[in-house]
């Protein structure tokens, strides 16, 4: 049974029995209208509070859905475009928006980016509407150095970047950082552990190769 048709299930359960308690408060006080109806007060409540709570947890499932749905939709963009690259879910940090915004002025990124990773190249992209857009590149010839920076995020303080440190095509140093996201669709940013760790000696192992 798939999670929608769960919690469509649990949805009219409530519904049944708010209805159920309905039915026997009015059936209770039309035969006894001195009986005592608090606990038939506590059940309603208590079966409209589950009711607003399966409401709002379905409302943020359906967020990260959309979310997903966007990330699986550039990721199939991107591999129609290079099938041979690896995917990255990321998370711009504010020097790499100062980055994009310099090279593709009137671009403001948003909240997740994706970086594609391949033999010769590394590139980030974004869905632009239904359009896989790649918004910068940095060749491994050029890059010199991968590494980790904590650089906090809004809201996630123990969050970790990816640095890639490369030189232009005009030989100026530059440094592109982001969040690497637990997985597609998520907010949740990586910090320090095993999984960061693997990315950047995957990363390093993709730059001596090329």
């Amino acid at each position: 049974m798939s999670p929608d048709r769960r919690l469509l299930i649990v949805r009219w359960v409530i519904v049944a029995l708010w209805a159920v308690l309905l039915v026997a408060r009015a059936i209770v006080v039309a035969r006894s209208p001195e009986a005592d109806l608090t606990a038939f007060g506590i059940a309603e409540v208590a079966v409209i509070g589950i009711g607003v709570a399966v409401v709002l947890a379905g409302i943020v499932r359906m967020q990260a859905l959309r979310r997903r749905r966007e990330d699986e939709s550039l990721a199939m963009a991107i591999r129609r475009i290079d099938p041979t690259v690896w995917l990255v879910p990321a998370a711009p940090t504010t020097e790499l928006r100062t980055m994009v915004e310099e090279l593709r002025s009137g671009v403001a990124l948003g909240p997740r980016v994706t970086w594609a990773f391949g033999a010769t190249e590394a590139s980030l992209w974004e869905l632009d509407e239904r359009r896989a857009t790649r918004l910068l590149v940095v060749r491994w010839s050029r890059v010199m150095h991968v590494g980790l920076e904590d650089v906090p995020a809004p809201g996630d303080r123990n969050a970790c970047a990816v640095a890639i440190h490369f030189v232009r095509p005009d030989d100026t140093t530059a440094v592109a950082t982001f969040h690497v996201r637990t997985a597609p669709g998520s907010r949740r940013l990586l910090g320090r552990g095993p999984k960061l760790e693997r990315l950047l000696a995957e990363l390093a192992r993709e730059r001596i190769v090329a």
